[in-house]
């Protein structure tokens, strides 16, 4: 009789201390994978901080801006109610929200120096794909992400256009003029799309005609010069 309770009482510990084994490992699963979502998040948010870090000069719309601080501050919710005692969440909630209502407008700079037309080119690229791609957790109207879009890569064709008029003109003035040429070509492919629809690039790409005309005829000249000079 003692031996069967003992057995018992000995089989009932090893089912109870299974059971607990069972529930610990489910509870670290549960932590772990936790964990691992709430690391994703805050990556997330560093990737996007580290683009609106590169924005300071650069004549990216406020909008995008806004939409991309509203999308940290989604995400710094939606970690909260994944985790809500993740240590410092509702400060990093209050400073999100703080820096929506912080944004300055853009910067009515266009004519950029060649490098920094690079970075306003691979920066406002990078923010129309995470609208392409609906990479953004904020929620985001199709037409809004479309005007965005649009108002993006016109701001591309804006800057590409100063930039490389000048560069042209600076050419010119050197009698650099196939490498002006070259610069004009890129001009009326940039901007030839754009000049049946709007009106300030249609002006644009009229001025790069004039443009193209001149380097042209200096061309023809040197041909002429060069050819009388030989005979």
């Amino acid at each position: 009789m003692e031996q069967t309770t003992l057995f018992i009482v000995v089989g009932g510990l090893l089912v109870v201390t299974l059971v607990l084994a069972s529930i610990i490992q489910r509870y670290n699963d549960f932590v772990e994978e936790r964990n691992q979502k709430v690391q994703r998040i805050l990556n997330r948010v560093t990737e996007i901080e580290a683009l609106i870090g590169r924005m300071p000069g650069l004549p990216i719309p406020a909008e995008a801006e806004t939409l991309l601080r509203r999308d940290i501050h989604a995400r710094l919710l939606a970690l909260q109610k994944m985790h809500p005692k993740y240590e410092g969440i509702g400060q990093m909630i209050q400073a999100a929200e703080q820096a929506i209502g912080q944004v300055k407008p853009e910067s009515e700079e266009r004519l950029l120096e060649t490098a920094r037309l690079e970075q306003f080119s691979r920066l406002s690229k990078e923010i129309s794909w995470l609208l392409k791609e609906e990479r953004l957790l904020t929620p985001v109207s199709d037409s809004v992400r479309e005007q965005l879009m649009t108002k993006l890569e016109f701001r591309r064709v804006e800057t590409a256009y100063h930039h490389h008029i000048r560069q042209a003109e600076r050419l010119i003035k050197g009698q650099q003029l196939h490498q002006a040429q070259w610069y004009c070509s890129q001009m009326k492919t940039l901007l030839e799309p754009w000049s049946h629809s709007n009106k300030q690039a249609a002006g644009w790409y009229q001025e790069v005609l004039k443009l193209c005309k001149r380097v042209s005829s200096g061309l023809k000249g040197e041909a002429q010069s060069k050819g009388s000079s030989s005979n």
